[in-house]
């Protein structure tokens, strides 16, 4: 009987209850697969094929079996497929994708494998071939990828640097652009690094540290920060950061996106312009405005820090060589007083040049009289000494008003004129003198 024969005895183990033959098995396996299935001999003939594969070419199994596998294709396709069958009769289980135009005109994705098929001896007397639709996967995969690489090709061709990071802030991929504007040197060496260690930033700067903080906390989803830093060459990089953290469904952040743009030469230009606002262009010194800005801090700090003590100082023959010698002689003799009262007074004192021949020293730290008295003489022997240029010798000289607060009343407007008017005092006694605003 059926249920006796041994050679059920594995499927039963497998569906227990069903009384089916091997062959009835191996038929139900065959046609209800889903996959087209065909076993091929050495010569490339065709000993079984199912209603699948069948379909594909408009026929039943029966109209194909004895066939060779190469007559049932174009000579391009067989061109194609004949290295893989090469390599599964050589005994390789070989697996491809390949586009094929199904029964209905469509062209769609199957993955093609060929398994060899083994006698009792192990000797390789053909293969099986089965082709699994997988063209919704395909073109899916094909989308993502397409997608990928644009997204790949936005990220190396902008002019931001991209770095994505994980919720720790460990690099999890940077574009070309950031390395090159970190200063790194290898891509491979970067991969899971933590980002604090890689930039060399200012531990007094924690602005971006607290931008990445808010977005691994959750407190925001994007944000902004601008640092500096300096790379391993010694080049300062400051930087204006935009981050954004990926989310997962339970609101847990995965990921953190960063796009770093370079403002360096926007910084450069704006220290330059601030420098050039705020500084003689001939000399190098501070202008009227910032000296008098200086001064207002320094008068409010006074009642509580000493004496402020200005000394306001004209040049005594510069007209003189201006008329003789030209103006550029004159703009290099400017050039070579502001030098001779930088290096006189000390390195805390403020200097000035209200325009023409006309600068001003303001002392603000352990000020005295004799402290005062010094500074003043330093500066008038200072500018008394004969200069060289172009090649000839010049002699100037210099006249000093002083001013002091106290005793003075600690006004901008009331020092600076006091200070002016001693120093015409000093031009009327003779010239090349101190003379204070409080002895008038």
């Amino acid at each position: 009987m059926m249920q006796d024969d041994p050679e059920l005895s594995d499927y039963r183990a497998i569906a227990p209850g069903y009384s089916l033959s091997k062959g009835e098995l191996l038929d139900v396996i065959t046609r209800s697969a889903g996959a087209t299935m065909a076993v091929v001999d050495r010569s490339l003939t065709m000993l079984y094929v199912n209603d699948e594969y069948a379909r594909w070419f408009g026929t039943v199994p029966e109209q194909l079996v004895g066939k060779s596998l190469t007559s049932m294709y174009a000579e391009a396709a067989v061109t194609a497929f004949m290295p893989f069958v090469a390599r599964v009769l050589s005994g390789e289980r070989v697996q491809y994708q390949r586009l094929l135009r199904t029964p209905y005109g469509f062209d769609e994705w199957r993955t093609i494998c060929l398994t060899p098929w083994h006698n009792p001896e192990g000797s390789i007397e053909g293969f099986i071939t089965t082709a699994l639709d997988v063209h919704e996967l395909q073109v899916t995969m094909e989308a993502l990828r397409a997608a990928n690489q644009r997204l790949s090709s936005h990220m190396e061709n902008s002019p931001l640097a991209v770095l994505e990071m994980d919720h720790n802030l460990r690099l999890l991929h940077c574009s070309q652009r950031a390395v090159q504007l970190m200063g790194w040197l290898h891509v491979a060496d970067l991969q899971g690094q933590l980002l604090n260690e890689l930039l060399d930033l200012s531990p007094a700067d924690a602005t971006l540290q607290l931008a990445l903080q808010r977005l691994q906390s959750g407190q925001e989803s994007q944000n902004r920060a601008e640092t500096s830093f300096r790379r391993d060459d010694g080049t300062e990089v400051h930087c204006e950061w935009f981050n954004s953290a990926l989310t997962d469904p339970d609101g847990q952040v995965t990921s953190i996106m960063a796009l770093v743009e370079d403002v360096s030469a926007k910084i450069e230009i704006a220290r330059q312009q601030h420098y050039l606002a705020n500084h003689d262009s001939l000399t190098g010194l501070f202008n009227r405005a910032a000296f008098q800005s200086q001064l207002e801090k320094a008068l409010q700090a006074a009642p509580g820090a000493g004496c402020v003590a200005l000394l306001f100082i004209d040049l005594d023959g510069f007209k003189g060589v201006n008329d003789t010698e030209g103006h550029r002689a004159g703009d290099e003799v400017l050039r070579i007083v502001a030098r001779r009262i930088a290096s006189t007074v000390r390195s805390g004192d403020t200097m000035a040049r209200l325009g023409g021949d006309e600068f001003l020293v303001m002392l603000e730290h352990d000020v005295t009289r004799d402290v005062t008295d010094t500074i003043g003489q330093r500066l008038l022997e200072a500018l008394q000494q004969p200069m060289l240029v172009e090649g000839r010798e010049l002699s100037i000289g210099a006249s000093i008003g002083v001013a002091e607060c106290p005793p003075l009343e600690c006004q901008i407007d009331e020092l600076m004129n006091r200070a002016d008017q001693a120093m015409y005092s000093a031009k009327r006694a003779g010239k090349g003198r101190l003379h204070y605003a409080d002895e008038d």
